[in-house]
């Protein structure tokens, strides 16, 4: 029996001849409709089409490969039903050549087919990240030297504004993160040049600064409203008569016409002491709230004050003028690195991700290899949208039937999703289509899932009510509203318990402030209270079964910081858990172990790393044999105190312990010249017992599969 599509998903698979944009909510079926779409193109369009006529961009490898997979699998049924049916049997051949694909393979495919176009090597190698990365510091490093030897005051002056100490580490990320940021945009120079001109604009600038400032005003007059509506319902209704002051003050400063009568009321701020509360009625906690909330608002209205009104607006001004100085030599930095960058990748025959985009691009350039990609794609389909960039979306563009009046892309995606922000995305591409496009006719259409097949409807309802509150359009870009929200779409068995919860750790309370780890021990107890004893619908029955530690996710705002406690205070409890953190992989025991070995292998002179490295498996030395080697020593390094002692220590069983670390150190660090990084860490690991010893440790499996991944 086939599936069911919803009205809305209907009208995804059917609609044609226009430019579309589906916004899909999370859950909403976006993979399975998109799939049917396309099955529906190659079965029972007039002509079907053939699936190569087809170029599907999705965000990841992995994503690609699995709608692959997908569409295969649909043919094979179809196939099933129809074995002799020759459209089908080539579907099923061409589909293992088909363009469903990321976006940089596709431009990495029109840079293999068209290279003599652009005069590019046709032996050229995709650079892995590493080494681009380290091409990257050795390029902006020669660059600065070269300024330096030049010795030009403009750069002078520059370095001497944005740079802090002796070092230039600060100046190298300003140059790097810059050149990124402009390899999104199809005319990288364009858009550097158009940065300087920006200071320029003062008086647009200002109108900028007014617009969101009284953004924030309009929230800190919502949180005033709650406060004197809190005082006059429970009290102290002795502090309305200042309340109501500051509600004149923001009043007015929300009517202010421009930035300079905006500063003047900054500028004369003087805030009205609360006046004692003399009613004991009102509770103490109240009197409090009211307080702490007021305190708040003064702090947020400071800190305006702060970030936008600290100089009368003629000196701004003047301070933008000689910043453009500044910015125009940042902006030829920028220039000078890219151009020398480039030379390096060439002079090495390799390319980068963003060399991708851009000789795509300039390929695309010329209209002969424009139209041939023109005539050979009816559709081009975008998954992940709201991730796309500015230089993609040039691209897609380029190898549409735009420009002979026909619409033939289809973009799905959530811009909902965009906080991830991946590869210099620009959501506002989405926003910009989802705003113009029309819901029923015209050469660009918008459709809208909102039905989530994956959540219960209490998550649902609590959900929509947290983003209801916190998305708008005015903040973040986005309004949460009907049209957002999102909606039921699968019905699951009844389970009184399915409930949001929200669990409330206050930290002034905690004995020793570390709120993280305390919550990580709060989300561990309820990990095994639900376990074993909540119920949940199983995925493939259908019916209600207890959970298990693998139903449960945690959600983090960030990796940073949050997974190494995480999953060492879940491990200490008991409850298995994997985390796919880069971040949280080198932070784990048996990685950061291994790398001080490496450190020291390296150089044996880092005090910190070989201590890590001495009192672990490695060295087997406990801290009162470390405190001997220190009392009992002349050497400064520690390095070479353990060397002396090995020879003339008193302690037997501490010389036993030196000598056969230090032996186990110099046999591998002989063979650094020559052995391979992987080699010489697999004999690390067999020669020393450190595999056998972390296999043994809980959680052995995992930490195994970490230093295989290692």
């Amino acid at each position: 029996m086939g599936i069911k599509f919803t009205t809305e998903q209907q009208e995804v698979i059917d609609r044609r001849n226009c430019n579309i944009l589906v916004s899909a909510a999370a859950g909403s079926g976006k993979t399975a409709v998109l799939v049917e779409r396309i099955i529906t193109r190659l079965t029972k369009d007039n002509p079907p089409l053939n699936v190569d006529q087809l170029l599907i961009v999705t965000f990841t490898e992995a994503a690609a490969a699995e709608m692959k997979e997908r569409i295969h699998d649909a043919i094979e049924n179809l196939l099933e039903k129809e074995p002799g049916n020759e459209h089908l049997q080539r579907q099923a051949s061409l589909i293992y050549s088909a363009q469903i694909t990321t976006i940089h393979s596709f431009c990495l495919s029109v840079i293999r087919e068209h290279f003599h176009t652009i005069d590019l090597e046709p032996g050229f190698r995709v650079a892995d990240e590493g080494e681009i990365k380290l091409l990257k510091y050795d390029v902006v490093g020669e660059l600065l030297e070269t300024c330096y030897a030049e010795g030009r005051k403009e750069f002078i002056d520059f370095v001497e504004c944005y740079t802090a100490g002796k070092k230039d580490d600060e100046l190298e990320q300003m140059i790097l993160r810059l050149h990124e940021f402009a390899s999104g945009y199809p005319k990288p120079e364009e858009w550097l040049d158009s940065c300087i001109s920006n200071y320029k604009a003062g008086e647009r600038y200002f109108e900028n600064i007014v617009t969101d400032v009284k953004r924030y005003l309009k929230d800190l007059r919502a949180k005033l409203d709650y406060m004197i509506c809190q005082c006059e319902e429970e009290g102290p209704k002795a502090y309305l008569g200042a309340l109501h002051t500051d509600a004149q003050f923001l009043e007015k400063l929300f009517l202010a016409k421009d930035y300079r009568e905006m500063s003047a009321l900054f500028q004369d701020l003087k805030w009205q002491s609360l006046t004692s509360n003399r009613d004991k009625s009102v509770p103490e906690e109240v009197v409090k709230r009211i307080q702490k909330m007021r305190n708040d608002m003064k702090s947020q209205v400071g800190a305006l004050k702060d970030d936008y009104f600290y100089r009368a607006p003629e000196e701004l001004i003047a301070d933008m003028e000689k910043a453009v100085a500044n910015m125009a030599v940042l902006a030829e930095l920028v220039k000078r690195f890219g151009e020398l960058f480039q030379e390096k990748k060439q002079s090495r025959n390799v390319i980068d991700f963003t060399d991708m985009e851009h000789y795509a691009l300039a390929i695309l350039e010329h209209e002969t290899v424009a139209e041939e990609y023109r005539n050979r794609y009816a559709e081009i389909m975008i998954d992940e949208y709201q991730d796309s960039n500015l230089i993609q979306e040039a691209l897609l563009t380029a190898v549409s039937r735009i420009s002979r009046g026909i619409y033939n892309i289809f973009m799905v995606g959530d811009v909902k999703q965009s906080i991830y922000s991946f590869r210099l995305s620009r959501p506002d591409l989405f926003m910009g289509k989802y705003a113009t496009y029309d819901k029923e006719k015209g050469n660009k259409q918008r459709i809208d899932l909102h039905k989530n097949f994956r959540s219960r409807e209490s998550v649902l309802t609590s959900t929509n009510y947290v983003f209801h509150q916190i998305m708008r359009g005015d903040l973040g870009g986005i309004q949460y509203d009907d049209e957002a929200a999102l909606y039921p779409g699968a019905k699951y068995p009844e389970n009184p318990k399915d409930q949001t919860e929200l669990l409330l750790l206050q930290q002034e309370e905690l004995p020793d402030k570390n709120a993280r780890e305390w919550e990580a021990r709060l989300v561990a107890r309820r990990i095994k209270e639900l376990v074993g004893s909540h119920l949940i619908t199983d995925k493939t029955t259908g019916e209600l079964r207890p959970a298990e530690y693998g139903d449960i996710v945690v959600l983090t705002r960030s990796l940073k910081g949050w997974t190494d406690v995480f999953s060492r205070v879940l491990s200490k409890e008991g409850i298995p858990i994997h985390t796919d953190s880069r971040s949280g992989y080198y932070e784990t025991l048996e990685i950061k172990l291994l790398l001080d070995y490496l450190r020291i292998l390296d150089n044996p002179y880092q005090d910190i790393p070989l201590v890590a490295v001495l009192t672990s498996v490695f060295g087997d030395v406990t801290n009162e044999e470390l405190a001997e080697l220190k009392i009992n020593g002349e050497k400064n390094s520690f390095y070479e105190r353990i060397r002396e002692y090995a020879q003339s220590g008193e302690k037997e069983a501490l010389v036993r312990k030196l000598t056969k670390f230090l032996e186990q150190l110099d046999s591998f660090r002989r063979r650094i010249c020559y052995l391979p990084i992987q080699e010489l860490l697999r004999d690390i690991m067999q020669e020393t017992g450190y595999e056998d010893f972390i296999s043994a440790m809980p959680g052995g499996e995992q930490r195994g599969a970490n230093l295989a991944m290692l």
